[in-house]
């Protein structure tokens, strides 16, 4: 990186990753190595950068070293799994920011229903400066039918706060995706609620989609997006499917004739 920060001053440095992954087939285990970086004393990140102009060049926790070792295990004869993660990310000038998580999760019949799944984590968090917090999240997925499904999660940690969130997703119309959710959240200083809901629609002139949330007396928004491709000639022009460059296209004259 090479950055200009105010007050004339300059700050050139280097940072390189690492990622490694080995999966053990004859034990069903995973051992990775993500995320590993190192940074020189003065590479700058874009975050880092936008922070110290924000700052008007005033010194910011630097980040020095970053990596994540995850180690899962599969557990076929019980349709269970298990993973245990340790994130470390150290700084030039602040202490270490560390988090250790294990969540297990487990696919599991309850009479009729079949597909049912539920998993539990359970995290701990170091923070820069002192202070840790203690979190438990778990949540269950329900089937329902072939091409629906109702999720419930929650979290606490031990602070006092909890968030609940139940989310209902159908998925019936292979070109039609739709997601809705209602969560709570507690704190210990108040509490909120939120709504949102997500449509995604395949067309035959591009794939739009349609999100909303809402967060009465906080917060509102909308969006709205569409993705495709437009081919214009001199005859003319027409919506379709996002394609590359250089796929063949081909615009057919039906003259009065619509719907071809």
């Amino acid at each position: 990186s090479d950055a200009r920060l105010p007050h004339g001053q300059k700050q050139s440095g280097y940072s390189y990753r690492i990622n490694y992954a080995k999966t053990f087939d004859k034990t069903g285990s995973t051992l990775a190595f993500v995320g590993y970086r190192f940074s020189d004393r003065h590479f700058l990140s874009m975050p880092e950068y936008l922070q110290r102009r924000a700052t008007d060049g005033g010194d910011a926790w630097h980040e020095k070293q970053s990596y994540t070792v995850t180690y899962s295990q599969s557990v076929p004869v019980l349709n269970m799994s298990a993973a245990l993660s340790v994130s470390r990310l150290n700084y030039w000038n602040a202490q270490s920011n560390n988090n250790y998580m294990l969540s297990f999760n487990k696919v599991f019949s309850l009479g009729d229903l079949q597909g049912l799944s539920a998993s539990v984590s359970f995290a701990r968090n170091q923070y820069t400066g002192g202070g840790s917090q203690n979190q438990v999240y778990a949540t269950i997925s329900i089937p329902w039918g072939d091409s629906r499904q109702v999720s419930y999660s929650v979290q606490k940690d031990n602070r006092g706060g909890l968030q609940q969130t139940v989310n209902y997703s159908d998925f019936h119309n292979p070109d039609t995706t739709w997601n809705i959710s209602a969560g709570h959240n507690r704190y210990d200083t108040g509490s909120n609620s939120s709504f949102s809901g997500s449509v995604q629609s395949r067309l035959p002139w591009g794939q739009a989609a349609a999100d909303a949330t809402l967060q009465p007396g906080q917060y509102r928004s909308l969006g709205l997006s569409w993705y495709g491709s437009v081919t214009a000639t001199a005859h003319g022009a027409a919506f379709s499917q996002s394609m590359a460059g250089n796929e063949p296209r081909m615009m057919i004259d039906t003259g009065d004739v619509a719907g071809v």
